[in-house]
This record gives structure tokens, sequence and C-alpha cells, in this order.
């Protein structure tokens, strides 16, 4: 994948966490850690017992960026 921001070529790879990966809307930090508690959340990665939970996201070590494509429902490694 070509990075939106410089135009390099990114590399593949994974976010994990041993909890759901969400994203969350503004920047507070939330007293309860579970995303559909919050109005407009995206689940980016549910969470396994077994394996926590991962995504696949791109990176782009020139300029630093990290993409997630949650569009691709195949981003979500623990489905």
């Amino acid at each position: 994948m070509k990075c939106p921001y410089c135009n390099n070529q990114m590399e593949i790879g994974r976010i994990q966490s041993p909890h759901e990966v969400a994203w969350l809307k503004g920047l507070k930090r939330p007293l309860l850690n579970r995303s559909f508690l919050h109005r407009g959340s995206v689940v980016l990665s549910k969470k396994s017992m077994m394996r926590g939970s991962a995504v696949k996201a791109f990176c782009c070590g020139m300029c630093q960026k990290v993409i997630i494509d949650y569009s691709d429902r195949s981003a979500d490694l623990n489905c």
C-alpha cells in the first residue's frame, strides 16, 4: 500500500492488545473501556479469550503514520 501522506511504500503488520481494540470518540479517557458503552465507537478487533485482539495495519517509516482500513472486515485478525 502506498502512503497517502508521502507516497512511499508502507509495511504491513498488526496492532495487538490483550483487550478489544476500538476507536472511541473524543480524547477524554473513559471510566470503562467497553466500546458498546460509547456512542459512535468503532470496534476494530473483538477480544478473543485465547488470542487477545489484533488488527491489520500499515506503517510508514518515512512519515511515521499508521493506517487501519476497517472497511475491510478481514482487517480484524480474530475473524
